[in-house]
């Protein structure tokens, strides 16, 4: 009899303490999970050698991802007990940041490290792109079982690992580090057509108040990827700010900057569909930094292609 009595006490209690903990756990995901003012870490100096060259173009692809998955609650997408829609801001910003990330790994194995269209891909960064990036973000596991975070870890592994390997004569497998005029075209119009399908996702007219904020967070975390990328470019070519126009280069910069803090208390997408509420329209804000990107990034690929 004392022994039902216990355990008709003990599980209810176990519940609420569950319920308390996991409505802790929450408010500190919510409370303390930034979105803002994440930015580009530029190297001390000036990479001089193609293997230097490498490892600031490495860094400035995978430090985005890398950065979310060693923040302070870690990748959210495939938390448990429905973190994800609850703590849907940083959750969007995360995938935004996964998103932009692989189209990058992409497009950079092909521009980087090969002379020519004809030259085998690095194995080291297939296996980063289409086997460790493009693991689904929502995988749990532990221990032994493959997870969204040990596959990106392993991506942000491999793509260290070319870098390593650009330029070292006593390697059997060393890699090459090769950009040309072309190439750097090649990845404006990769980091021009991301801007122009943020704005396809900030203007589809079926999203509503409540979705708005998942869109704004999703949208800047694929703006941090393509900064990243384009400013270790510059660190690593100079020849973009000179034929692509200092002008231009420093509006693209200062807009992804402005991208970068926008954090607002709380997103409203006042009278969307026509923009003349009395409430501010953030999803509108956002996609002025955007489409003032994409029409300076299509300036500077205009201007190098000549």
């Amino acid at each position: 009899m004392s022994l039902n009595k216990s355990t008709r006490t003990i599980v209810p209690g176990a519940i609420v303490l569950f319920l308390i903990l996991f409505v802790v756990y929450a408010a500190c995901v919510g409370a303390f999970s930034t979105v803002s003012n994440q930015a580009y870490k530029a190297p001390a100096e000036a990479p001089k050698t193609d293997q230097a060259k490498a490892m600031v173009m490495a860094e400035a692809l995978v430090d985005p991802l890398e950065e979310e998955l060693d923040s302070f609650f870690g990748w959210l997408p495939n938390d448990l007990f429905f973190i994800p829609s609850i703590i849907d801001n940083k959750t969007n910003y995360q995938l935004g940041v996964l998103y932009a990330t692989r189209s990058a790994s992409d497009v950079l194995e092909h521009e980087i490290a090969r002379y020519g269209d004809r030259d085998t891909i690095p194995p080291m960064l297939v296996n980063a792109t289409s086997q460790d990036f493009a693991f689904s973000s929502d995988v749990w596991g532990w221990w032994v079982f493959y997870n969204s975070e040990k596959r990106y870890r392993s991506g942000i592994k491999n793509w260290r690992l070319w870098a390593s390997e650009v330029g070292n004569e006593n390697s059997k497998k060393a890699q090459v580090y090769n950009v040309t005029t072309n190439n750097m075209v090649q990845i404006i119009s990769w980091a021009n057509n991301l801007m122009e399908y943020t704005l396809g996702v900030l203007n589809d007219v079926k999203v509503g108040h409540f979705q708005s904020d998942d869109v704004i967070y999703y949208v800047k975390g694929i703006c941090r990827v393509v900064d990243s990328v384009l400013e270790g470019l510059i660190q690593c070519d100079n020849s973009l700010v000179e034929r692509g126009g200092k002008e231009n280069v420093d509006e693209v910069l200062k807009r992804f900057q402005m991208i970068s803090k926008f954090n607002p208390v709380y997103v409203v997408a006042g009278s969307y569909g026509v923009g003349d509420s009395f409430w501010p329209n953030h999803i509108a804000a956002m996609a002025r930094h955007i489409d003032i990107v994409s029409n300076r990034l299509s300036d500077i690929k205009k201007t190098m292609e000549k």
